[in-house]
């Protein structure tokens, strides 16, 4: 049954030869649509194209390989309609080599493809990101060195401003953030340069032309219309009949300054709006016994929000005289000056050191492919004749995901688009409300200026089509979120009006179900009220409190849910139970709440799992080891010393410690810990350091010539750890955790840094710049096990039931509290200081960035919400649990009277969480004026939406956890006394006891059969078959024992016969027999296979060619020769098949069969018949040549038996060739 596309779906998959941006909304089935879309264009018309003339951009890796497998799914699926069709069977073998990539592989591949337009070496590899950041340390240590070194005044003033202590620490990552910051634009040294431009006005009237001050008009303009409807809010509730009438004649007067101040227009008739007309009048002091309190209070309330408002704005922006803000401004001009100039020489070092390396980092892909494809030219850039290349070449270019793109990405994917011929065709898929990778510099505007500027009927070169439709979600879900987010999202704050056309619509369809099942999908707010005062003291402690009663809530929850409600089965499309496996908890960040959580909700019996980004390098055996390593870098490290001394390492306890260190109190820890070890007073404990020290030698003699992982595997082998640790409870996740830091350790080494001491700097930059592995993933989807995750890492992804949690944790605004800002249009905002009168203050434009970033990070915030309530499919819950209820539902009540259905700015830009945002949206729902009434706070008269949102408020008292937690705790003691008393030799239950023995009594029923192997190998079969076997490593070379691992530098010793047959073997694998007519030739071949990366130059000098040579002129090589010219000669055939046990061994069943799998090096085909080849380079001992060949009769025997198989051809003849001898060996 084909699918049925709905009208704006039809249009995204058939429109053409435009600029196409769709805005598909979540659950819209972008994805699908994007695949039909590229499916018609190459399987229908009169012309269909190949799939390697689209360019296919996706966000991450995975998403580009779930693309190309949904498109190779589809094709598969037309051709088995259409199997004699050759475009289809050609497109099929295309869609490994086509454009669906990331961005930063298509800068690659245009890169490895044109590297010699930009001078760049082809070897380069891209750096991991640890290894970038040791790097990139180097040369700012190195490079601020050489500055102090210089001394300029400058320089020596500006580190005094800006270091703080005894480190250049801060210093460092204010030069590191405006690098990373200037790189997201595709000229970033003229970006730089742009940033001092903001400083060097010559007048104050020329800063009023520039784009920051027109910003602050626009903030000054808002908050006059903000404050206006503050005031017509008051009027309303004073005009009620038991509002506070004898106010009106004040808010009257707020009013027509509100007004006034609503039409200034520039920066001075705003300073003198503030210096002459900004004064609130006092209220009437009457009284009347018939007014409502509460609704005074409200009233105060809100002027008194009206009058921070105002007084905030004077404060910031008219702060002193235009010619003092002009002046701190010009002074300041030189410390953005000495940033810009000592970020430029970073850049530049940075640059000269990663080329030394030949390495390049991410920024590097964009900027160096940048660089092939446009020129600059001024302020703009001009595709070069390789990017008039690629755009003839692509009919097409798709970008997933475009709402997270920036402007490198947008000038890269424009230059290899058509629009400048005049034929557009960028097609533009994603959705600005989730756009949520701020952080990565992400340029959602890119989107939104297309948003509102591409029309969407079909006219014109550009288009814009809406995909409203969500096929995930319940209605309940939907409609839900479109009542929330219509009150709190607008253009102002979150990028786009979320009106009819952003608002998302039911496609699902859900088989219908009885009443009361209905009434369980409904969204819930669910409020864990927590009364109790705390001391300033205790507040650490009760963060832990809350996030743990809130645990506690949501778990509370779960076990109401799990078994007890019923979700649509995706499989089966039935009911069926709810499973801990159908619930996801998702938070703003994972961090610090994953572990309050688990331990409460594994406390509930609910079996709980997050993969968490962080943790990894927190956790005790991964710090354990990383201790080890440190002290056998360098064992005067007191701290790595006895940790590792304290561990199962070397078994010392705490007691053991303080006597070490009582008997030495003068000595480091190392040096007390040795001399104990040799005249030390207790036995046990001197046996102990004893043994701890002898394995400490044996391990760090090797660190000169073993690799690190090499090492760490040591350390855990001869100490037992890692077995140590897969006994500790959670032993799979240590465990897997050990051997993520073994292929960690792995991949360092093939970076450009070596050794113990730059493996230990390398974590100590991972955990100084915060850079987590995650611990490693050892969670199966098929778990039964509540889930938790960040809604970052949930993007994409949908689940039954979703619990967006910790609504009330407070939003981060750290990046208005910086030192300097930065923006990309308005540059660098920095701080005017005085190092004589020691005085430092923001500057004018630093204060407008401030509110800029806070109403920035607002907007993201908004986005990650939407994201998070997106994700469910049939049930979402939020919850929060809160200390303060009182005092917000004071706020709440304020919104209330609110009449409009957008919120204003100044309460959306005025909340500190998500719950602030949801019951500001609620508060004016039934279920939130239900809340306010039950409170007894005010609340409006009526909801002011016709089709309220099925939305239910629970609010539940510490009291409840309470009593549920004492009774869980009794209940676990009693069930602990009853281990505790367990008497192994009484029946509990006769029917259990029973099944047990059963169980454990019931023994095989075919003991006969139990060695019978599944599958064996060639070789094996040929061991078997012999009575007396040679070892496998005597060889053509000699070798007398295993040699011990040292590096090249320290001695050269041959590689052992084995190996040197293996590189043989990879060679013959890869040779061209038919340019082998001299020994140059071959070296040639051999030059070829070497830079192909089959060898090293090392490998390749363990290789005789001359013995090839005189292989190729013999008999058998030149009928090799005579069938690779036919095409005839066939290498390196891997084959499975199977036989009858019983030949194996007698005595095996006949029934049984076994895989017998090998692999023949060659064979070719002479006059209808197939020859096997088999290359050996076994040592043979003078007149025994007859005996390599009976050596291996059976293996070759296996051979012909598996080539006749497959083959349905006769072998007429199975020769083994012997390099040792130099000659063929044929059966007798």
């Amino acid at each position: 049954m084909g699918v049925t596309w709905t009208e704006e779906q039809m249009q995204v998959i058939t429109q053409h030869h435009k600029n196409i941006l769709v805005s598909a909304a979540a659950g819209s089935g972008k994805t699908a649509v994007l695949v039909e879309r590229i499916i018609r264009m190459i399987s229908e018309g009169d012309h269909p194209i190949d799939i390697d003339r689209l360019l296919v951009v996706t966000f991450t890796k995975a998403a580009a390989l779930e693309m190309r497998e949904r498109i190779s799914t589809a094709i598969e699926k037309k051709l088995a309609e259409d199997e004699e069709n050759e475009h289809l069977q050609k497109q099929l073998t295309l869609i490994h080599h086509a454009q669906i990539t990331t961005i930063h592989s298509f800068c690659q591949q245009v890169i490895r493809s044109y590297f010699h337009v930009i001078d760049l070496d082809p070897a380069f590899r891209v750096g991991d990101e640890g290894e970038m950041k040791l790097i990139r340390q180097d040369v700012m240590q190195s490079m601020l060195e050489e500055c102090y070194q210089e001394g300029e005044e400058e320089f020596l003033q500006f580190a005094e401003q800006y270091s703080s202590g005894k480190t250049d620490v801060e210093l460092e990552e204010q030069i590191f953030s405006l690098y990373e910051f200037s790189m997201s634009h595709p000229w970033p040294e003229k970006w730089l340069d742009d940033c001092i431009a903001q400083y060097e006005a010559s007048a104050f009237e020329e800063m009023e032309e520039s784009e920051w001050m027109q910003e602050m008009i626009c903030q000054l303009k808002t908050a006059a219309k903000d404050g206006l409807s503050l005031t017509q809010t008051s009027l309303e509730i004073a005009h009620e009949t038991d509002g506070p009438w004898y106010y009106e004649e004040a808010l009257m007067q707020d009013q027509k300054m509100f007004e006034q101040m609503g039409k200034c227009q520039s920066y001075d008739e705003f300073a003198s709006f503030f210096a002459n007309s900004c004064n609130f009048a006092k209220f009437s002091s009457k009284r009347d016994k018939t007014v409502s309190d509460q609704k005074k209070e409200q009233i105060k309330q809100l002027r008194d929000q009206a009058k921070k408002m105002i007084s905030d704005l004077e404060e910031n922006y008219f702060y002193d005289t235009k010619e003092q803000i002009l002046y701190e401004m010009q002074q300041s001009a030189k410390g953005a000056r000495m940033l810009v100039s000592l970020t430029k020489r970073f850049y530049s070092q940075f640059a000269k050191k990663k080329e030394e390396k030949n390495l390049l980092d991410f920024h590097d892909l964009e900027h160096f492919a940048l660089k092939i494809l446009v020129r600059q030219e001024g302020e703009n850039g001009v595709p070069t004749e390789v990017a008039d290349g690629f755009a003839e070449q692509f009919e097409e270019v798709l970008i997933d995901e475009y709402q997270d793109s920036n402007l490198v990405q947008e000038m890269l994917l424009t230059s290899v688009s058509r629009e400048r011929f005049g034929n557009p065709n960028i097609f533009m898929v994603g959705d600005v409300k989730q756009s949520i990778y701020r952080f990565r510099l992400a340029r959602p505007e890119l989107f939104m200026e297309k948003y509102h500027s591409y029309p969407t009927d079909g006219e014109g070169r550009n288009r814009r089509i809406d995909l409203h439709r969500n096929f995930r979600s319940r209605a309940s879900v939907l409609h839900s979120v479109n009542q929330i987010f219509e009150q709190i999202m607008a253009r102002q704050l979150g990028g786009v009006t979320y009106d009819e056309d952003a608002a998302v619509y039911p496609g699902a369809v859900f088989p219908e179900s009885s009443p009361e099942r209905e009434q369980f999908f409904k969204t819930e707010i669910l409020i864990a009220d927590l009364k109790e005062e705390k001391s300033e003291e205790e507040t650490g402690e009760r963060q832990e409190t809350v996030r743990e009663l809130e645990a506690r809530a949501v778990g509370k929850r779960i076990l109401e849910i799990v078994g007890n409600e019923m979700i649509l089965d995706k499989e089966t499309g039935m009911y069926r139970p709810a499973e801990y496996r159908d619930i996801v908890l998702l938070l703003r960040t994972v961090s610090g709440w994953a572990e309050s959580f688990g331990e409460v909700l594994e406390s509930m019996g609910i079996p709980f799992y997050t993969g968490m980004q962080t943790g990894y390098f927190s956790a005790p055996e991964v710090q354990t080891i990383l201790s080890m390593l440190q002290i056998l870098d360098n064992p005067r490290q007191d701290i790595a010393m006895a940790a590792v001394l304290n561990s199962p390492i070397a078994r010392l306890n705490g007691s053991d410690m303080a006597k070490i260190k009582s008997a030495y109190p003068e000595e480091a820890f190392y040096e007390g810990s040795l001399r104990y070890a040799q005249e030390g007073g207790e036995e046990e404990l001197r046996e102990k350091l004893q043994s701890f020290f002898s394995l400490f030698r044996e391990i760090r003699s090797s660190i000169s010539y073993l690799p690190i992982h090499k090492i760490i595997w040591m350390v855990l082998e001869k100490t037992g750890y890692r077995d140590y640790a897969a006994a500790m409870p959670g032993g799979e996740q240590r465990k897997a955790n050990l051997d993520m830091l073994l292929e960690k350790a792995a991949a360092f080494e093939a970076g450009s840094y070596r050794g113990l001491f730059h493996f230990v700097r390398y974590i100590e930059s991972l955990q100084k710049y915060e850079i987590d592995f995650g611990e490693a993933n050892t969670f199966s989807e098929q778990e039964n096990a509540v889930r938790m995750m960040s809604i970052h890492k949930s993007k994409g992804l949908e689940f039954p039931i979703v619990f967006v949690c910790g609504l009330n944790k407070p939003f981060n605004q750290q990046d208005q509290k910086s030192r300097l800002l930065y923006h990309p249009d308005l540059g660098i905002g920095c701080d005017y200081v005085d190092l004589k009168l020691r005085i430092k203050r923001p500057t004018l434009i630093k204060k407008v960035m401030q509110r800029i970033a806070k109403k920035e990070n607002l907007g993201e915030e908004l986005r990650i919400l939407y994201v998070a309530m997106t994700r469910a499919k049939e049930k979402l819950i939020l919850t929060a649990a809160l200390e303060d209820l009182e005092k917000k539902l004071e706020r709440w009540s304020n919104i209330a009277r609110c009449s409009q259905t957008v919120l204003p700015y100044y309460v959306t830009a005025g909340a500190s969480s998500f719950m602030d945002w949801i019951m500001d949206s609620v508060v004016r729902h039934p279920a939130g004026i239900e809340l306010m009434d039950k409170k007894g706070y005010l609340s409006c008269t009526d909801t002011i939406f016709e089709d309220p949102a099925p939305i239910q408020i629970q609010v539940w008292n510490i009291e409840n956890f309470v009593e549920e937690e004492v009774k869980r705790q009794a209940e676990q003691m009693a069930a602990r006394e009853n281990l505790i008393h367990f008497q192994t030799d009484k029946i509990y239950d006769e029917s259990v006891h029973k099944t047990l023995n059963q169980i454990f009594q019931k023994a095989y029923p075919f003991p006969d059969q139990a060695e019978i192997h599944g599958k064996l190998t060639v070789s094996e079969l040929k061991r078997r078959s012999m009575e007396l076997e040679e070892p496998d490593d005597v060889s053509m070379y000699e070798e007398r024992e295993p040699e011990e691992i040292i590096p090249d530098f320290i001695e050269k010793k041959e590689l052992s016969g084995a190996a040197k047959g293996t590189l043989l073997h990879r060679f013959l694998q890869h040779f061209d027999y038919k340019a082998s007519s001299s020994l140059d030739q071959i070296k040639e071949q051999m030059e070829q296979q070497i830079q192909h990366g089959y060898f090293t130059v090392q490998e390749a000098q363990n290789i005789r060619l001359d013995k090839i040579d005189r292989f190729i002129r013999s008999e058998l090589g030149q009928r090799m020769v005579r069938a690779d010219e036919r095409g005839e000669l066939y290498r390196e055939q891997p084959f499975v098949f199977g036989i009858k046990a019983s030949e194996v061994e007698e005595g095996w069943a006949e029934d049984e069969t076994i895989l017998v799998q090998g692999m023949i090096d060659a064979y070719f085909l002479e006059d209808g018949e197939y020859v096997i080849v088999d290359y050996k380079t076994d040592f043979v001992e003078k007149g025994k040549e007859r005996d390599l060949y009976e050596k291996y009769k059976t293996q070759l025997s296996y051979y012909e038996r598996a080539l006749s198989q497959i083959s349905g051809r006769t072998v007429k003849e199975k020769v083994l060739y012997s390099f040792w001898l130099e000659k063929d060996l044929k059966e007798n």
